[in-house]
């Protein structure tokens, strides 16, 4: 899928090439950018940004924390996105802000700060069904010690690369990452759910796990459908008990999980399941 030819670039609609950074840039040697990611649906004659503010908020105070700080604040980035989706087709994108350095200054130490914000958008398809197939990785998440989960710093997400590309490379659609304790953390990109008894099960929000948009907004759901929830520390021992399971993300939406390694689930039938993602397909279809 590629990136939109125009992008809004420090504060003006720009072609894409010219918010390139320097090949010497500390961005692309060390990683040292942040980003974010939104939903803009195409409903009808309309776009809907799903939680558009709440991404655009977390990606200012992250960028403030990698010393990236945003010259806008949230809403003017906000009217930047909506800017940017008048030079677009009418249907539904995925849409990437991220904060970095375009200057050819390679090092830590920064001589001349060439921070800057791009936003791009890629057209992506929504309302998947096709149910994942996911393992247990022998990558392990990233400890929050060394880079904190939720500043979303580019170079952490090297660590979901591997875990997702090994988990295809075995024959699966993706991998579930542990903790240093051996819990179930998340997957590359996603957070996690799973269904007992009638309610949701989650992995309880620890530094080391990333408090997703989308996480918050299945709890919601969960909450005005009467679906009891916990947030526990889960194991994979635990998973045998468990009778569906699902990942959710502002780009995978919610998605059915059919099989973790050689245990298989009736995720993408199951009445809670397919109870919360019509309740989330409702509200970003609005």
């Amino acid at each position: 899928m590629t990136a939109s030819a125009k992008v809004w670039f420090n504060g003006a609609l720009k072609d894409r090439g010219s918010a390139d950074p320097s090949v010497a840039s500390n961005t692309l040697h060390l990683g040292i950018a942040v980003f974010d990611g939104l939903m803009a649906y195409r409903n009808g004659p309309s776009w809907y940004l799903h939680r558009g503010l709440e991404h655009l908020h977390r990606f200012v105070t992250g960028a403030g924390r990698m010393e990236l700080a945003p010259r806008w604040s949230a809403e003017a980035l906000l009217d930047g996105v909506r800017e940017l989706l008048e030079t677009l087709p009418p249907r539904t994108h995925y849409i990437r802000p991220i904060a970095y350095r375009t200057g050819p200054e390679v090092f830590f130490d920064v001589v001349e700060d060439t921070s800057s914000v791009c936003i791009f958008a890629v057209p992506v398809p929504r309302d998947e069904e096709k149910p994942y197939a996911c393992q247990i990785s022998e990558v392990q998440r990233v400890p929050y010690r060394s880079i904190p989960a939720s500043w979303k710093v580019s170079g952490a997400y090297a660590n979901s690369f591997l875990a997702e590309r090994r988990a295809r490379a075995a024959g699966y659609d993706d991998g579930i990452m542990l903790d240093a304790a051996g819990r179930l953390a998340e997957a590359s990109t996603s957070n996690l759910f799973f269904v007992e008894d009638g309610a949701l099960i989650t992995p309880r929000l620890t530094p080391d796990i990333f408090p997703g948009i989308t996480r918050r907004v299945v709890l919601e759901l969960a909450a005005s459908l009467g679906i009891p929830v916990k947030e526990t520390d889960i194991r994979p021992r635990d998973l045998p008990s468990f009778e569906a399971a699902f990942l959710c993300g502002t780009l995978s939406e919610l998605r059915p999980v059919d099989r973790i390694d050689g245990l298989a689930l009736r995720s993408s039938t199951h009445p809670v399941y397919r109870a919360v993602v019509g309740a989330f397909r409702e509200l970003t279809h609005q």
